[in-house]
């Protein structure tokens, strides 16, 4: 009877000299490679998202003064309309108007208001934009009587948004985009309709 020894495993060897089944070093080199260009890639896009990088908006008006009185105003329009009863709550259609419809008259007012403001804005494009947005909430307020209106004839009415022309969007994005572009918060297209 022969005994024989015991087998010590062999390890098998790739094409370049390591063991096979183990990620060479060229592979692991390209792995750590790939893997800081990635983390280089994303600390470059959030340096230019909001580090020192970032572009003010567009519609960010130079001179803030505008946008302050807007601001102060707006929230003072904003006071008044949450003293009335929710509109989406009243118990008939003509009822949820007539809440629109006071709803509306404290927004008009408002609108009169940042009319005579509109010359704090800077002269030049950024006044013609600062009076544009204020052209576009006078269409949407105009949508939201429309709206009231139907509803004294229509339970089933439905608010219509206009469309900004030649853009093809609401109107809503346009009044909104400007408001925040400006830190006027309380400037936005209410949803109280």
């Amino acid at each position: 009877m022969t005994v024989q020894a015991p087998r010590v495993p062999t390890e098998d060897h790739g094409h370049d000299g390591a063991p096979a089944g183990r990620p060479s070093r060229v592979g692991r080199l390209l792995v750590i490679v790939v893997v800081c260009a990635l983390v280089s890639m994303w600390g470059y896009v959030l340096y230019l998202a909001f580090g020192p990088g970032r572009q003010p908006p567009i519609d960010r008006l130079d001179d803030p003064a505008f946008a302050a009185a807007a601001e102060e105003r707006c929230a003072s329009a904003l006071e008044d309309v949450d003293r009335l009863p929710v509109a989406s709550a009243s118990h008939t259609a003509a009822e949820r108007a007539d809440v629109l419809a006071r709803a509306n008259g404290a927004y008009a007012a408002m609108l009169d208001d940042l009319d005579d403001l509109a010359a704090l804005a800077p002269a030049g494009d950024q006044r013609r934009r600062a009076t544009e947005w204020l052209a576009d909430w006078r269409t949407y307020l105009g949508d939201r009587e429309k709206y009231a209106d139907a509803l004294r004839t229509d339970p089933d009415a439905r608010l219509l948004v206009s469309a900004k022309p030649g853009q093809g969007q609401q109107i809503t994005g346009w009044i909104d985009e400007f408001a925040n572009a400006n830190r006027m918060p309380s400037c936005v297209s209410p949803t109280d309709a």
